[in-house]
């Protein structure tokens, strides 16, 4: 893992490089707030929280709450340092199953799940 890097490529990302579709818009409105400790330790790895790479949604619920199955961010470098954790409900690992990426860098992809946030689109 190459947190400065990691990081470096995050402060890149503007809001236009993040899906517009009101799934992850939600997502990035509400993620931050909702799961403080997650965006901390993601953080400490790079990651900008409101950025995530790829979402993976259910529809929202009859009281008003939508259900990420999987989230996934970039992590630029190796595997070679990271470990699964777990933040109360939530599991950060490392994903094998997600969309191409252009990024020449080496690089892999984590995915955090679930995340459960209000539907306020």
């Amino acid at each position: 893992m190459h947190v400065r890097k990691t990081r470096n490529y995050y402060a890149t990302l503007s809001p236009d490089d993040i899906c517009q579709c009101a799934y992850c818009q939600n997502y990035v409105r509400g993620v931050k707030s909702s799961y403080p400790l997650v965006a901390d330790y993601l953080q400490s790895m790079g990651i900008d929280i409101e950025k995530p790479f790829e979402a993976m949604p259910l529809e929202p619920d009859e009281e008003g709450n939508i259900e990420y199955l999987g989230v996934q961010y970039i992590v630029l470098g190796s595997k070679d340092g990271f470990e699964s954790k777990s933040i109360g409900d939530v599991r950060i690992d490392t994903s094998e199953s997600h969309p191409s990426t252009d990024i020449e860098d080496e690089h892999f992809v984590i995915e955090v799940s679930p995340i459960c946030l209000k539907w306020t689109m």
